[in-house]
């Protein structure tokens, strides 16, 4: 799969507590030899950075339901407590 011209690519995070869906921004094709979503993705996570930037965020709790899980413009979350991230489909 090549990469397309889509800047973003939406994720799908679990941690201990929560799931989190949200946008991840994608670095220019440029700074991997084959510059796929899974390549960039894999780049943004390893890169050396802390802290993981999604946008348009929703943030549910695995333990308790809730009518409405909290929606986020913009949310850092720590790489430490990550347990797994993978790409979704884009609803629209």
């Amino acid at each position: 799969m090549t990469t397309s011209e889509k800047k973003f690519v939406t994720v799908l995070i679990t941690t201990q507590d929560h799931i989190i869906r949200g946008k991840v921004e994608l670095p220019i094709p440029s700074v991997v030899d084959n510059p796929t979503n899974e390549n960039l993705l894999f780049y943004v996570l390893n890169s050396g950075n802390i802290f993981l930037p999604i946008k348009d965020g929703l943030i549910m709790h695995k333990h308790n339901v809730e009518f409405k899980p909290e929606e986020v413009k913009y949310y850092n979350i720590n790489l430490n407590i990550v347990h797994s991230c993978k790409i979704v489909e884009d609803d629209a």
